[in-house]
């Protein structure tokens, strides 16, 4: 698809590209950038496209100099101590939800996957082995994806035929999908491919983003991003309420509809960032909010039959089962993070001290990156690429002995660990460590799960006195104000001391029985 190409009634095409509303002001009040190409023929016109696009970049980028040049600066006044103590705990608590919406995603992707082969034997109407609770679970989830499927066909059949594709509200959730004119920018077309490509999107990531475009334009009108409004998006947030759908499940479509919205805002596509801030508010926020381990809690995991007494769960994939849960407690690490590890990425560096003498240290080299096998790492965002010093007490334990007497010097950390569809090397461990820790361990506390290691390496972090800005770098969390751009980080030294000073006071954990 070119974008900005479109075709006149006259069978000429014309370049078209939408300037926001901002900038208007700035560009003669025009609400487009419009030229003639003078050509009839498709692909010599596409041809012209790029100089085109870059030409009108430069317009815009002109009109937000000139902009800029006419906004007065803003005086810049003290905050006061108190001030800056709540803008912190406030972006602390962002940072927390920001975490638990991850992890709520994770969670319901992987029950999903859990129960795809219940799923497929009732749709085709074939016994299976499954207790009663997984296949009311997959009865549910079938009835929720025949009804997207459903609404997203009426959407399609309405934008290719217009309001005369209709169906009564007891049929379908749907409401009329009339096609507005437009750039022709849409959130699961051109607007999902880029972005996808742009954040180097897993298939599956992909997948679940498409089907919330879809469900959004089901359920409001089939819009190119720009004509978007705010209202819409509450309309959307409304229907899937009204659809009676859970408070999680419909805060997940709202940040994924947010995250696309927001994407085409950055990039100029859209006027305004009509989705910000819109989510459903609950009294009780804090409910399903993932909780830290307790001391109790870590005692009970980490004296538990597979470090007590050697056991390797055949579901816990071999050394996995060991050594991804110290991961997640000494480092703060997500859990993909840490069990997509290669061996050349636990390195041995040396740094400089405060005195210029050199030390040397054991790092692990958390990265986006493929390597020449096309082992890939991903990684959540650009704040999470990062060293982290390895703790003394996994040196200890033999983590480095571990992974320097693995067989394949370039392989994985952890080979027993094998990617699902969509290339996620931890989901199918995440869903043994879950029934481990309720019932091996007694931690029945649905709050606590493999993400708890991280709220609990934040708490230790602060304990230890560790400064807030080490402690965000550590755990690959992204600035809280501008200040945190610049320069480069904190140095391998300040990293390395804030590393040994994290402790667990009271926890006691065995080396590995071999």
């Amino acid at each position: 698809m070119c974008s900005y190409l479109h075709k006149s009634p006259n069978g000429v095409y014309y370049f078209r590209m939408g300037i926001p509303a901002d900038l208007r002001p700035f560009i003669g009040g025009k609400r487009e950038i419009k030229h003639s190409l003078g050509l009839k023929d498709r692909e010599e016109a596409k041809a012209l496209i790029p100089d085109m696009t870059k030409a009108a970049h430069a317009l815009l980028n002109q009109a937000k100099q000139d902009r800029a040049a006419a906004t007065p600066a803003p005086v810049a006044v003290p905050k006061t101590a108190l001030q800056i103590e709540r803008e912190r705990k406030r972006w602390d608590d962002d940072q927390l939800q920001a975490e638990l919406a991850a992890d709520d995603l994770y969670a319901a992707d992987s029950e999903i996957e859990r129960l795809e082969p219940v799923m497929d034997a009732l749709a085709a109407g074939i016994e299976i082995d499954a207790s009663p609770a997984d296949i009311a679970k997959a009865g549910k989830l079938l009835v929720a994806n025949e009804r997207e499927n459903a609404g997203a066909l009426i959407a399609s059949m309405q934008a290719r035929y217009g309001q005369d594709a209709r169906v009564s509200k007891s049929q379908s959730q749907a409401v009329d999908c009339k096609p507005a004119s437009g750039s022709g920018l849409f959130l699961d077309g051109i607007v999902l491919d880029r972005w996808s490509a742009e954040r180097g999107v897993v298939a599956k990531g992909k997948d679940t983003h498409r089907a919330v475009a879809e469900w959004f334009y089901a359920r409001t009108e089939r819009k190119p991003v720009e004509l978007i409004t705010r209202q819409d998006v509450l309309a959307f947030k409304d229907a899937l309420l009204a659809e009676g759908q859970s408070v999680p499940n419909t805060n997940v479509k709202l940040s994924r509809l947010r995250t696309l919205i927001s994407w085409a805002y950055q990039n100029d596509l859209a006027p305004a960032n009509v989705a910000a801030g819109i989510s459903v508010k609950v009294a009780d926020g804090g409910k399903g909010k993932r909780l830290p381990f307790s001391l109790a809690e870590l005692q009970a995991i980490f004296a538990s039959p597979v470090y007590a007494n050697g056991d390797r769960p055949k579901a816990g994939k071999g050394e996995a089962a060991y050594w991804l849960p110290l991961l997640g407690l000494f480092t703060g690490a997500r859990l993909e993070e840490i069990g997509q590890l290669r061996v050349p990425d636990v390195q041995r560096l040396e740094y400089p001290d405060q005195d210029g003498q050199m030390q040397a240290g054991w790092f692990l080299h958390i990265t986006e990156s493929t390597d020449e096998r096309g082992q890939t790492n991903r990684i959540k965002n650009a704040a999470s690429e990062r060293l982290v010093p390895l703790h003394p007490e996994l040196e200890r334990l033999g983590f480095i002995t571990y992974v320097q007497g693995l067989k394949d010097q370039k392989g994985r950390v952890f080979p027993d660990l094998v990617p699902n569809i969509y290339g996620r090397l931890t989901a199918k461990w995440g869903e043994w460590f879950g029934p481990y820790i309720r019932g091996v361990c007694g931690i029945t506390d649905k709050r606590k799960v493999f993400h708890s290691f991280r709220h609990t390496f934040k708490d230790y972090t602060r304990r230890a006195k560790i400064a807030e800005g080490v402690q965000r770098q550590l755990m690959g969390h992204a600035g809280k104000d501008v200040a945190d751009d610049y320069g480069s980080g904190y140095d391998l030294h300040s990293l390395a001391e804030a590393m040994a000073c994290y402790r667990v006071p009271g926890l006691v954990i065995s080396a590995a029985v071999t």
